[in-house]
This record gives C-alpha cells, structure tokens and sequence, in this order.
C-alpha cells in the first residue's frame, strides 16, 4: 500500500469512528446509557456551582445506592462540564447540554483511535497491518457504544492508548524529555480516570527500566527521567487523591467514605452490610465464575460470568440488557480467537522473542490483559457481582496487538513460501479481514444498537 493510499485511509477511518460516535451520542436515550444518569450529576453540579464536588453532598447522591461517583476521580465530568459551560452562552437547553457533557467521551474515543494509528505505526512495519490494527480497536462495538455518553471508561482507553504509544515511542527516541512528559501526563491522566485501568501505571515501571537497561542509559540518567515522569504524572493527577485525603480524613481513594455513606443513605439492601456477595455466600470460585445456567427464564444470580462478560466485551448495548444473536457473538470470537492462536504459535517465535525489546512489550501485554481480568473477577467475587466486559477494555490494545500480530504473522509466512513472494500478496488478505470485521461492526450497529437505543429508529 502506497503512503498516499494509508494516508487517506487512515482519515477516512478517523472521521467514520467520529461520525459514528457523534449520531451515537446525539440519538442515544439516556435510560440506555449504562450510570449516565448518576455520572451525568458530577458535571451538572460543577456547572451549576461552578466548584468541585466533595462527593457527599446530598444532592450527588444515588437514591438506591446512597453513595456518589465523585468520591472516585472525575476528571471525565470537569471536562464535561467546560464543553457544558461553553454551549450555555449559545442555550441552556437540558438535552444540549447532556449533549456537551457526552461531548468528552466522543473526543476521548476519536482521540484513542488516533494514537492507535500512531501505535501501529510502531508495531507492524507494513501499512496493512497497522490499519487492521488500528480497525480492531476502533470498530469494536462496545468500544465505540462507550465513546457515546457520559462515562469514565472513555478518557481511562484514551489515557492507555497515550502510555502504550509513549513507550513505544520513548524506547525508539531514547526518552527525551519529551517522551517522559508524555508518558508522565499519560499516567496522570489515568490515575484521574478509571482504576481497572491502573495496572498501565504500573507497568510503566518495568517498561521504563527495561528499556533504560537495553539502551544502556546510565543511572543517573535514569534516575532523573524517573522522576521526572514520576513529577509529571503526579502533578497532573495528585490534586486530587490529596483533595480527598484533607477531605475525607485520610481516605484518599474514596472507597471507605462510598462505604459509609452506602452505609448510611442507601436502600437497605443495597447497604453494604446487607449486599451479599459470592464470598459472602460461601461460593467457591469454580462456583461463581464457572457456573452456566442456561434455563429459559432462568434467574439465577451467580452464573454466566464467563459467557456474559466475553459478550458484553464485544457489544452488550442499553444496561447490558440488550444482546445480540449468538451467531453474531460466535462469528466474532472465532474472528479474534484464530488470531490469538495464530500469534501464540507463530508471532510469538517468529516475531516478539528474539528481540529484548518486543519480549518486553510483549509480556507487558500479557500483564495488561490479565490485570483487568483478575481485578474484575476479585470485586465480582468480594465486593459486587458484575459480569461486565467494559471492565475488560483496559486490555483492547495489548489484545488486538497480538491478534494482529497473528494474522500479520501467518500471511506473512504464506507469503514467504508462495511462489508468488512479494510485500503486495498479503495486501488483499488483509483487506479482506478489514472488510469482513466491518461488516460485523455494521451488522452490531444497524441491526441491534441502534433500533434497540436510538431515538431516532425507535421514535421515543
């Protein structure tokens, strides 16, 4: 594929994931935006009040659930309610201002499917893969379904895909200063966004001393770009933790304060004293995560963890009420499970190995998947039962990385023992899995989110 060529595609694909998320955001009624209407009270309060909530005022808090989502960071809604505030001097219109609130997430996304670009553009060398890569990330349907309205989940991806493409970029410039500022906003943005998204800040550790070691920086230096990227993250993304220390008597993640307050204003079987949860119960893990009850009408409360998390990773629209056709569901996992398989038997050995560096990346990827996994499994097992694939998202690049991989890999190999050897035989191939990946994304689209949550199809 010609430069010229990537190029155009490359805006064509940008500007399709934008105009998709914005009919989305426009059309999309606010009782099938999963908590948008508890999020949705953070920015409406700054804006009416023009301050920061403390997350305890009464009027933040969930009638059922007693608690409010400004004891946790909401970096999201302070965002939300500057594009509020701007559209009040054209209308303080209520549903252009839910529109402008919603505005954060659509930019969050477009701006996630732009560093991908850039991502990819490190990762594969030849152009077709890079917008496969880049097309997997994007058109995933619970991807694009979250860029659409009031949420955190948006700006925690966004903030991922900056740490990811820094330190791509930080190993291949040698982290100049402006690598490490990068990475360091990358990871304060992430700390003040979503916490199934931490395990990046994490990460960024090894990532950064390893690629430190393989450079063979010397400590000084190394011990001055830590910290700056350590000064940068914190200065972007303290304020708040040590905002709610003073606030909240030391309690600097919010979490014993939401417990409290649960405690103390929600329903009583809501309160936390009251929730019962698998540990709770008694129910051992095989119970919990590998129970499948698949009974018409069947209303069991510990089961189809596996199932419902996979579907609502790919696209489980409305409040996770609104699923495809299993053949839908079906098409897709064999879509990404031969890739993974692909890349474990043939990207792993021919491609991430040999090299100190794509070993590095590599198992970091593998880190990055597992971390949001065990972390959605422990809450679901001790604090609230949630087979939710959303909070599997932190892992959509590392995972289409390797899918990629996979397929880049195997075509690749093909190409390399056809009579026909060239850089143009796996250029149709992988055009053909754009297009088909495509086609699922339209039929996900057309055929469920929208008849089942778009004002305009459903006329209500």
């Amino acid at each position: 594929m010609s430069e010229t060529a990537y190029r155009r595609t490359k805006t064509v694909i940008i500007l399709l994931f934008f105009a998709f998320c914005l009919f989305t955001c426009v059309y999309l009624r606010i009782q099938d935006a999963p908590d948008e209407d508890m999020r949705y009270m953070i920015p409406k309060y700054i804006y009416t009040h023009h301050a920061l909530p403390t997350g305890t005022e009464p009027e933040l808090r969930h009638s059922i659930w007693g608690f409010s989502y400004a004891l946790y960071p909401y970096l999201s809604s302070i965002i939300s309610a500057f594009f509020m505030q701007l559209a009040s001097f054209v209308t303080t219109n209520p549903t252009v201002l839910l529109l402008a609130a919603r505005f954060t997430s659509v930019l969050a996304g477009t701006a996630f499917v732009f560093i991908v670009f850039k991502i990819g553009e490190l990762l594969f060398k030849k152009k077709e893969s890079v917008l496969l890569f880049a097309v997997l990330c994007s058109f995933l349907p619970q991807f694009l379904f979250i860029c659409s309205y009031q949420n955190n989940d948006s700006l925690a991806l966004f903030s991922i895909a900056l740490i990811f493409y820094f330190w791509l970029r930080g190993h291949k410039d040698g982290w100049k200063i402006s690598s490490c500022i990068g990475l360091g906003i990358g990871c304060g943005i992430c700390a003040l966004s979503y916490y199934n998204a931490y395990g990046y800040i994490l990460c960024s550790i090894p990532v950064f001393l390893v690629s430190m070691g393989i450079l063979k920086k010397r400590k000084k230096e190394i011990l001055k770009k830590f910290v700056l990227i350590l000064g940068i993250a914190f200065l972007v993304g303290g304020w708040f933790f040590i905002r709610n220390a003073v606030i909240h008597d030391g309690d600097i993640l919010g979490r014993e304060t939401i417990a409290e307050q649960g405690e103390l204003y929600a329903e009583d079987e809501y309160k936390p004293s009251q929730h019962e949860t698998p540990a709770k119960l008694g129910l051992s893990f095989t119970e919990t995560f590998f129970h499948f009850d698949f009974g018409s009408g069947s209303k069991e409360p510990y089961s189809n963890w596996i199932q419902n998390t996979i579907c609502s990773f790919i696209g489980v629209f409305s409040f996770l009420t609104l699923f495809m056709d299993l053949p839908v569901y079906l098409i897709y996992i064999v879509f990404f499970f031969l890739g993974f398989l692909l890349f474990c038997i043939l990207g792993i050995r021919k491609k991430w190995w040999h090299d100190k560096w794509q070993r590095t990346i590599m198992i970091t990827g593998f880190f990055c998947i597992l971390i949001p996994l065990g972390m959605s499994l422990y809450n679901s097992y001790y604090s609230d039962f949630q087979a939710q694939g959303r909070y599997l998202l932190p892992a959509l690049i590392p995972l289409m990385m390797m899918i990629t991989s996979g397929y880049d890999t195997a075509l690749d190999t093909a190409a390399k023992t056809s009579e026909k050897t060239g850089r143009n035989t796996i250029c149709l191939p992988v055009i053909v899995l754009i297009l088909i990946y495509m086609v699922l994304f339209l039929i996900s689209y057309f055929g469920y989110l929208a008849p089942g949550c778009l004002t305009i199809f459903i006329g209500s």
